[in-house]
């Protein structure tokens, strides 16, 4: 349960951010996929290794998750140098 709390989470935080992909078309969900991933990482690490597995959900993996998220939607993020001329 607490591994699709977290991927709600880095999913949310993608769309509020506005990572929303708007002329990549050949990886369009990048960046909702990377925050994901980041907020699955971030709450696994927050939370801590042995207690991952059970039920409960703490405040330091919810911190965790929501650091995971924007550290990886930052790195994926579109730049200005990344768009042709």
């Amino acid at each position: 349960m607490n591994y699709l709390i977290w991927l709600m989470i880095g999913i949310v935080i993608a769309a509020g951010v506005g990572a929303q992909s708007r002329r990549r078309l050949f990886r369009p969900n990048t960046p909702i996929l990377a925050s994901a991933f980041g907020a699955v990482i971030g709450g696994v690490i927050g939370d801590g290794r042995s207690h991952a597995h059970t039920d409960t959900i703490s405040v330091a993996s919810l911190v965790g998750a929501v650091i995971g998220a924007l550290i990886f939607c930052w790195a994926v993020r579109e730049r200005t140098s990344d768009s042709e001329p």
